[in-house]
């Protein structure tokens, strides 16, 4: 069993009703397992956030997923492996004045 310490920062806050949360797991999986995960737990809305709207396969250039304090974005992303006592944030990074 592995423990995950989860922070939804806006807008995945309003989809998931809270800002931390941790959760429990039978096992380690990659980063493509726990998105499904969540697509099954928080719906069409979640999956919506992750994937760029116009360029099918793409991550959302606003989306930025943290584990451990370290920003992953690179070709091997839905590889990662999530371990147990992984710290992961979901948040979307906002410009403008």
């Amino acid at each position: 069993m592995i423990s995950l310490k989860l922070r939804w920062e806006p807008p995945f806050n309003e989809i998931t009703n809270t800002t931390n949360e941790i959760i429990k797991l039978d096992n380690e999986l990659t980063l493509e397992e726990l998105f499904i995960f969540f697509y099954e737990k928080y719906g069409t809305k979640f999956k919506d956030l992750l994937w760029d709207k116009k360029t099918k396969g793409e991550f959302s250039s606003f989306l930025s997923i943290i584990i451990n304090g370290r920003s992953y974005r690179d070709e091997n992303f839905l590889k990662t492996l999530i371990r147990d006592g992984d710290d992961i944030a979901f948040l979307y990074l906002y410009f403008g004045g």
